[in-house]
């Protein structure tokens, strides 16, 4: 029973709403059991008559919630706190009863959003397949469907769908269509899909190439990384990363649009003091980066201890602090992956408070981590392939071209045989972009490179720790002459065959 009722108690639980298996109390043994083999055989036939409504288990869920209630209050004798009556099934009495009123009428939406995609060829944000369906059932909303369901519900209202006609004086006139959709989630198709869907790796990529940069131009040795100034420039960093947290933001928004009618007021406002927190971390951190006010503040004591501080706006110092204490705390939730998965998976308040700002908060997904070993494994795997990643692209790409990049802005009245697309530049600027752009380029797209070299490498050794294709015994390998007896006379019979 607890397998079967397993994904039911759980949506329960998400959604706040006490569940319907309820048992007799001071029953018999036998009473309990037969109470929960009339649960059970309940949910097998309504499982058994869904047709396709099984892809949308929710809203399995939801008709058992509530047939399930009906089934408790049929055998106790409860009495409706609507009717005054005693409870009686809502669907029932006809043949086929709740083929033709439960899930007919929920089928009838799944089709009529499928004759919206045009075999495929309309948009994908015009109609709803089933996971858009089942999203409905994820949200506490679905209860006001009732029971028995109402026809004016907006699960059976279509993707698309107008207004009510509005009375103009003598005239009147429809107002445009507006979207209605079931689904939370409805993005915009566009590229910057590439940024935004990986905006964690192309930010460190781009915050690692301004370090980089900034190294070799700077003339120091990796060991002298913790110099005042070379320290100091490097921590500029912090503000691409607020610029690029703020493009994220915005594309957050953006690219969701099409499904923006359907957020509630929490999502949306979510979504709008990201952008305004992001656009203020964008405008203060450059502001007190160039010109800090020499401020008493408690941790410059810290400077007797860390010289290399000194110098260094303190109130900079205090941004960049305060900036990077959520980028920290989500640092050390990746490092405890049961941490993790048990805030996700809690429905207490307070942590959906916290959960809030970060994610929103969804039934399918939550929870899904590693276990410590593998997350140290892949951890570690990845450790040592951006090492040598970044290691080639410093020594072997960015650090050689700084030299001959400083000699060609350093070069002066040239007069070009072709085109100058900076005619009024000083520093040759479209000499210097061609040659940074290939080598940024492929410092881009090397991981690929490197990742082929590294999984290849691991699963070499995995394999021979594994001993994978290990011949074991010397029976098996006579068998394989043998074999390849067999196999070399079949070719040599078909060559010879052909030649004829």
């Amino acid at each position: 029973m607890s397998k079967i009722f397993k994904n039911y108690k759980t949506w329960c639980k998400f959604l706040g709403r006490k569940h319907s298996l309820r048992l007799p109390q001071g029953a018999q043994p036998h009473e309990i059991q037969q109470r929960k083999i009339l649960y059970m055989g309940l949910f097998l036939l309504i499982w058994g008559e869904a047709a396709n409504i099984r892809f949308m288990p929710e809203c399995l869920s939801y008709i058992f919630h509530n047939m399930a209630y009906e089934l408790h209050g049929l055998l106790a004798g409860n009495v409706s706190v609507v009717t005054g009556e005693n409870i009686r099934p809502s669907y029932g009495g006809d043949d086929e009863a709740f083929l033709k009123k439960v899930i007919s009428p929920i089928y009838h939406v799944i089709d009529k959003e499928a004759k919206m995609s045009n075999n495929g060829k309309a948009p994908h944000s015009a109609w709803c397949n089933y996971d858009d369906l089942n999203e409905y059932f994820w949200s506490a909303d679905c209860f006001s469907l009732g029971w028995p369901m109402r026809d004016d519900g907006n699960f059976f209202k279509s993707t698309r769908e107008s207004r009510p006609i509005v009375q103009v004086g003598r005239s009147s006139q429809k107002v445009s269509n507006r979207s209605i959709g079931k689904s939370n989630f409805v993005e915009t198709r566009t590229f910057w899909h590439i940024f935004r869907s990986f905006d964690r790796m192309w930010t460190f990529y781009i915050l690692a190439l301004q370090a980089m940069i900034i190294m070799a131009w700077s003339e120091y040795s990796l060991t002298e990384i913790f110099q005042k100034d070379i320290l100091y420039s490097i921590s500029s960093i912090f503000i691409t990363a607020a610029l690029l947290r703020f493009l994220q933001s915005v594309l957050d928004l953006v690219l969701n649009f099409p499904g923006f009618h359907r957020w509630k007021f929490i999502d949306v406002l979510r979504n709008f003091l990201k952008i305004l927190v992001s656009l203020v971390w964008a405008i203060v951190l450059p502001l007190v980066y160039i010109d800090s006010p020499s401020i008493n503040l408690p941790w410059n004591e810290l400077s007797k201890w860390l010289h290399q501080l000194n110098g260094v706006p303190p109130l900079y110092i205090m941004a960049v602090a305060l900036y990077l204490f959520p980028n920290i705390l989500a640092g050390i939730l990746f490092l405890f992956p049961m941490l993790r998965r048990w805030i996700e998976n809690s429905d207490w308040h307070i942590v959906r408070l916290l959960l809030w700002w970060s994610q929103p908060r969804i039934y399918v997904g939550r929870g899904m981590h590693e276990s410590q070993f593998t997350l140290f494994k892949y951890t570690l795997f990845w450790l040592l392939l951006l090492s040598s990643k970044f290691a080639f692209s410093y020594y072997m790409q960015i650090k050689l071209l700084v030299k001959p990049t400083k000699d060609i802005m350093n070069v002066h009245n040239i007069h070009y045989a072709w085109h100058e697309f900076f005619p009024n530049a000083s520093g040759n600027y479209g000499a210097v972009l061609s040659l940074w752009a290939p080598v940024i380029l492929v410092y881009f797209l090397d991981t690929q490179i490197w990742y082929s070299i590294f999984s290849t490498l691991y699963g070499g050794v995995s394999g021979a720790f594994g001993r994978l294709g290990e011949v074991r015994t010397l029976m098996y390998i006579h068998f394989c002459w043998f074999f390849l007896e067999t196999v070399y006379q079949t070719i040599k019979l078909i060559k010879d065959t052909l030649l004829k």
